[in-house]
């Protein structure tokens, strides 16, 4: 009996992480300093392991969902995927380098570490064609 609580409470914190990391993907869709991919990521990672429900709807998404089957198999991201990555990290980067920082060791770090991401995105094999439903 206790093994299936400690069960139903482990499935039931990984699905409130996976929705505030959820919420913290939405609103990087519209804030450029906040990064989208790896939260829903994240997110489906955590409704795989707590709830079918919520990890269902997530990959049947018509945003999330392509986002995550992307990454989900060996076939790479398209190259448009790579495209808008790419832009919205250094868009980003760029704007609170300029704006929001003012030392010169963290404008550096944010930029190194713009400067990991990117080759690391353009080592991501590139698939064909975007994946549909």
């Amino acid at each position: 009996m206790q093994k299936i609580q400690k069960q139903s409470f482990r499935k039931l914190i990984l699905t409130v992480i996976g929705s505030l990391s959820l919420a913290l993907g939405i609103i990087g869709v519209i804030l450029p300093v906040l990064p989208t991919t790896p939260f829903i990521l994240f997110s489906a990672w955590c409704f795989y392991r707590g709830s079918d429900r919520f990890h269902n709807w997530i990959i049947n998404h018509a945003y999330f969902g392509p986002i995550i089957k992307e990454y989900g198999d060996s076939e790479g991201m398209t190259k448009e995927s790579k495209v808008k990555a790419i832009g919205m990290t250094w868009t980003a980067v760029l704007l609170t380098a300029i704006f929001v920082l003012d030392s010169f060791l963290m404008r550096t770090l944010i930029i190194i570490i713009a400067v990991i991401g990117t080759i690391f995105l353009l080592k991501i094999k590139t698939r064909k064609k975007r994946i549909t439903s």
